[in-house]
């Protein structure tokens, strides 16, 4: 049996009055125009939800308690160059206010409402909120 490198990442939905918190990636050569929660990979010696008060801090500006945090599903995805395993958590509570963090992988943020998502928000992103919404605690996405 050959080794696994599924790789670990955290999806944020930051939701408030119906809408969620999206950033329009740009400029990275990856997912460019397309929408996304804040995301990102779990860091080394890092738990899911440090790294998804970490992820939220750098890309929106916003504190979020690990406490405050709720899980809400696990997407299992195969993408072209990996495997991912995504750990989706809700925020419904948080500090300060959302602003465009890395404005060199990001266009910009705006609130978006959740049950209108643009055509351009990105496939497995879609997927995440769908489950979140049908309360599946866990997806798949991309195998064949």
């Amino acid at each position: 049996m050959s080794g696994t490198t599924n790789v670990p990442g955290v999806c944020i939905l930051i939701r408030k009055n119906g809408k969620g918190l999206f950033i329009l990636r740009s400029n990275t050569g990856w997912r460019d125009n397309e929408y996304a929660v804040p995301s990102g990979h779990v860091e080394k010696d890092e738990t899911f939800k440090q790294a998804a008060v970490r992820e939220t801090l750098e890309e929106v500006g916003l504190n979020i308690r690990p406490e405050d945090l709720i899980y809400k599903t696990t997407i299992h995805r195969q993408s072209p160059d990996s495997t991912r395993i995504d750990v989706w958590f809700e925020a419904l509570v948080w500090s300060g206010e959302p602003k465009n963090m890395e404005t060199d992988k990001h266009s910009k943020i705006e609130w978006i409402k959740l049950d209108e998502l643009p055509e351009n928000s990105i496939d497995y992103i879609s997927y995440g909120i769908e489950c979140i919404d049908t309360e599946q605690s866990y997806g798949e996405i991309g195998w064949s």
